[in-house]
């Protein structure tokens, strides 16, 4: 199997190869007796052979895992070996008559396969195989009976192939080798209409210019094979040295696609990770307020009951009962600071009552008057719930610290298939997102739900921070 690593050897070697060939097909053109227009094949006849090659090895070394590059490659030298014809020597031009349609065997392989250059199916394989059987076989029988005349061209070298010259022999077998590239050419425009169907859109955004040009180009190869004139042969010269660039094209959209697909799987696989990792750290959190509801905080309760039992049975010792009197309050102040660290945590009133209850409690609490407007018609999403809680948990936090706040409100709307939550203060403003943080680590958990977190705080003029949570 060939390696499909393009060396620069490699690429030195077969681009030194076509020039050889391009320069042939020149001396061959300018030396022929039998070629019309000698200008305009001496200068379409090694630009398509090079626009081929040239453009295939581009593709060759960008998309290696592609055999596209390969056979643009292999079509630019078929080209030039089609151009054999126009040389002088009987044998040399016989074996150009029958070559000539090679070439289009593997302008069919490519456009068959386009754009990994691999046959996928039996369907494809047998079209693949009648072009390189019909496309330079279909006029070998003519060539039996076909002499200069049959063939278009009275001043041809000798056909070395004929037995017998029969006009009206040569003229049936033409005419059948017609009918083969007709049918031929409608089978795989059926097969490029029903392949395209169904295929998504960005593959079809890459299809429709390549299957254009190519159908197009094929379909002008076909006529002038069938016998239309050197007109349509020019047209096809010309459709083909342009084509090449069409199936680069393709070929690199192609690329972008993939990579437009991995990266979306990519963030895809992020947001989801991210998500997860959210949810995860919400049930920890959960976890740990439990733990702490229903452990250290239990025994603390429970040793307050205890040191309330033993001051009743020391009315006798006051000085005992100071000190009991102030294990008690520092057991107290310890009882507040661990319920305020598991509210901090999680609240178990956002798990049991939702939203809207876990910020009353969170309003009542703040060291400004606040008010509320929360729209609680039904439970949100866990995570979409924490979010909007620790968003409004920070901002408090930051105009008890900073504000010099006198009032503020909090409101958490649901429309469109998103939770806006909106906190507002009348203080000093001047808040920076940059030198803290708090709102760094809530932009972060409401940017892993796929929300935005922004904040608005000019000098003078009051602070609004603003989240919007898809649910």
């Amino acid at each position: 199997m060939l390696d499909p690593r393009l060396t620069r050897a490699r690429t030195a070697a077969i681009a030194v190869a076509a020039l050889a060939a391009g320069a042939g097909v020149v001396w061959l053109v300018l030396a022929s007796d039998h070629a019309d227009a000698k200008g305009v094949w001496a200068t379409f006849g090694p630009a398509v052979g090079w626009s081929f090659v040239g453009t295939g090895l581009y593709a060759w070394r960008r998309r290696p895992e592609s055999r596209i590059g390969l056979l643009m490659v292999l079509l630019g030298f078929a080209w030039f070996l089609s151009l054999v014809e126009l040389a002088n020597p009987p044998l040399l031009y016989t074996i150009g008559l029958v070559l000539a349609g090679l070439w289009g065997g593997v302008f069919l392989h490519l456009g068959v396969t386009f754009p990994s250059g691999r046959l996928e199916s039996r369907f494809d394989r047998a079209i693949v195989i009648a072009g390189y059987l019909i496309l330079p076989g279909a006029v070998v029988p003519a060539l039996f009976f076909a002499g200069p005349g049959e063939l278009d061209c009275d001043e041809c070298p000798a056909n070395l192939l004929l037995v017998r010259r029969d006009e009206d022999l040569a003229s049936v077998a033409l005419a059948l080798g017609a009918v083969l590239f007709v049918a031929l050419f409608l089978v795989v425009l059926a097969r490029s209409i029903r392949y395209w169907r169904r295929t998504g859109t960005l593959v079809r955004l890459q299809l429709t210019p390549v299957y254009i040009c190519a159908l197009g180009t094929f379909l002008l190869v076909v006529v002038a094979r069938a016998g239309a004139g050197d007109a349509v042969w020019f047209a096809a010269f010309m459709s083909s040295a342009l084509l090449p660039f069409a199936f680069l094209g393709g070929l690199l959209r192609s690329r972008v696609s993939e990579l437009d697909a991995e990266l979306r799987a990519r963030l895809e696989d992020l947001r989801a990770s991210r998500a997860r990792l959210v949810e995860a750290g919400d049930a920890e959190r959960r976890r740990l307020e439990r733990d702490l509801h229903d452990g250290a905080q239990s025994r603390l309760v429970a040793l307050a009951l205890l040191l309330r039992t033993a001051r009743t049975r020391t009315a006798a010792d006051p000085e005992l009962a100071a000190v009991l009197d102030r294990a008690q309050e520092e057991l107290q102040t310890s009882l507040a600071e661990l319920r305020e660290l598991a509210r901090g945590i999680h609240p178990a009133v956002l798990t049991e009552r939702g939203l809207e209850q876990a910020l009353r409690s969170l309003v009542s609490r703040a060291p400004v008057p606040v008010s509320l407007e929360a729209d609680a018609e039904e439970r949100l999403p866990g995570p979409v719930e924490s979010a909007a809680y620790f968003v409004v948990s920070e901002a408090l936090a930051n105009i008890a610290k900073y504000s010099r706040a006198s009032s503020a409100t909090v409101a958490v709307r649901r429309a469109n298939g998103c939770v806006t939550v909106e906190v507002a203060d009348d203080g000093i403003g001047g808040a920076d997102a940059a030198r803290g943080s708090g709102l760094r680590g809530l932009a972060d958990r409401v940017a892993a739900l796929d929300g935005t977190l922004s904040l608005d705080s000019p000098a003078g003029c009051g602070t609004c921070v603003r989240a919007e949570i898809p649910i």
